[in-house]
């Protein structure tokens, strides 16, 4: 599905697509990704509507060096090797981080997820995002 951005090669983002983006610096300071990074198109707007600006949903990555946090909550941190998508280090994808930036943070097109690849950012996403039954 396209998307109202472009990759700096022209390309269309879709969901699945890596691209490097910056992550604004908060004041105070928190605990969330902050600077240029790698990071994954998780959500387009416009499917659902016409945005009044055009933003992404972006789930932000970090590198992996095997975080205890992360070995303990896989679903919620879906592990790539180095190389996917145009990864240059293992990385993990930070589902609790996801959030919607503008389309001008991003700055270049890294690569693509394979469907496969893309699945477990799908299925973590639902499952944080479902309704819980009452």
């Amino acid at each position: 599905m396209a998307s109202i951005a472009n990759a700096d090669d022209g390309r269309r983002l879709e969901t699945g697509d890596v691209v490097s983006a910056l992550f604004p610096v908060h004041r105070p300071g928190g605990r969330e990704q902050e600077g240029y990074r790698p990071a994954v198109v998780v959500g387009l707007p416009e499917r659902v509507g016409t945005p009044r600006y055009g933003v992404l949903i972006l789930s932000p990555m970090t590198t992996d060096r095997r975080q205890g946090w992360a070995e303990q909550s896989p679903a919620l941190y879906p592990r790539y090797a180095a190389g996917t998508a145009g990864l240059r280090s293992p990385s993990l994808c930070l589902l609790d981080q996801t959030r919607t930036l503008d389309v001008g943070r991003v700055s270049r097109y890294r690569g693509r997820l394979s469907e496969e690849q893309y699945r477990p950012i799908r299925d973590g996403l639902r499952r944080i995002l479902a309704e819980q039954d009452s």
